[in-house]
């Protein structure tokens, strides 16, 4: 049973998804045009994928890899956002500006790129979810809006993620934004979501 402020338990029927999400860690992607769409798959793989409402052990991995926390404000309003069980970290890479967080309402585990190919995290990201179908699971396409901006279009991309009867779902989100320029121009995500 959960407690009040923790993210709902994974249920055991999503073991076999984990399994199946698993199995994605284990294979590489191809590699993509743009090198920081690959560290931003890579990182969500390793990271997000296995420990999907687990923020304790987002918290560890960046710990154990001495991940610098993001202290400015405006960063963290955008990382974390609302709610107080959140985090941020920069993530060193040679490839470009990223940062790890723990969203501070829903807990999903999010990775950000400054600077990223939408069309290549889009195809990374659609890969990741063509994996997790299996017989029994229902995956379908909560939101995919385009919205305009001062920096052009972005996009809005949510998968959810069921068992049938299950009392919550997996939630797989894309962020993803035309031009750079922003604070982040993509952003992979995955939580443990209520009752759908």
């Amino acid at each position: 049973m959960s407690q009040p402020n923790q993210p709902p338990k994974s249920p055991a029927r999503f073991r076999p998804l984990f399994a199946a999400v698993l199995l994605i860690v284990a294979s590489r992607p191809a590699v993509a045009a743009d090198p920081s769409a690959n560290v931003l798959t890579r990182l969500f793989i390793d990271v997000c994928v296995p420990n999907i409402g687990k923020p304790d052990q987002v918290r560890q991995w960046a710990e154990q890899h001495h991940l610098e926390p993001v202290r400015s404000p405006e960063a963290l309003k955008l990382f974390v956002g609302p709610g107080d069980k959140g985090a941020a970290w920069a993530v060193p890479a040679a490839e470009g500006s990223f940062a790890l967080s723990l969203r501070g309402t829903t807990q999903a585990c999010a990775i950000w790129a400054r600077t990223a190919n939408p069309s290549d995290v889009e195809t990374y990201f659609k890969r990741i979810i063509e994996g997790v179908k299996r017989p029994g699971l229902v995956v379908r396409i909560d939101q995919d809006k385009t919205v305009s901006t001062p920096l052009g279009q972005a996009r809005a991309l949510v998968y959810n993620v069921t068992a049938p009867n299950a009392r919550t779902s997996l939630e797989f989100t894309m962020l993803t934004a035309e031009q750079p320029g922003g604070p982040f121009q993509a952003s992979v995500q995955a939580a443990v979501a209520g009752p759908h």
